[in-house]
């Protein structure tokens, strides 16, 4: 079993730190692969990941801090602190802080399993197909629809 208590700021922590870090914090593995938890920890102006659908699990996202937009099933939504926002298997979604401040929220995975994918995006280098790695994760992505969001808002990946 994993220790009882995740003090804040432990746990690995992997991505660029301008823009979105992950702080995993329940590996599914060691749970019997039910669920995931991790947080992700938005820079200011930083989009967390293109346009994407994944097709095995559903992400629960609770915001602890600041404000995060999303984009979900073609429209925008924005997420204050204490917000849940559910993102399905299959939908095309993706999220950002547009804001000049740091934004934090804690995601939930079910089943578990996807924060591998995470692990893997938070240590590729700008070289790295990205495609073929997150695909037998049942991810892919849009980088054509993810275009017009990074322009609107300034964005960066970090």
């Amino acid at each position: 079993m994993e220790q009882r208590i995740i003090r804040a700021g432990e746990g690995l922590i992997l991505g660029a730190e301008n823009g979105v870090r992950d702080r995993f914090l329940v590996d599914s593995k060691a749970w019997g692969g039910g669920m995931a938890v991790v947080e992700h920890l938005l820079a200011p102006h930083a989009i967390a990941a293109p346009v994407h659908r994944h097709t095995k699990e559903d992400e629960f996202s609770m915001i602890l801090e600041g404000r995060v937009w999303f984009w979900a099933a073609g429209e925008e939504h924005v997420a204050e602190v204490g917000d849940l926002v559910f993102k399905p298997r299959g939908e095309w979604h993706t999220f950002w802080n547009a804001a000049d401040e740091p934004a934090r929220m804690l995601e939930l995975i079910s089943p578990g399993g996807l924060e591998e994918a995470f692990k893997i995006i938070g240590t590729a280098t700008e070289e790295i197909d990205l495609g073929p790695l997150i695909e037998p994760f049942g991810c892919e992505a849009d980088m054509d629809a993810t275009g017009p969001i990074i322009e609107r808002y300034g964005l960066t990946f970090g």
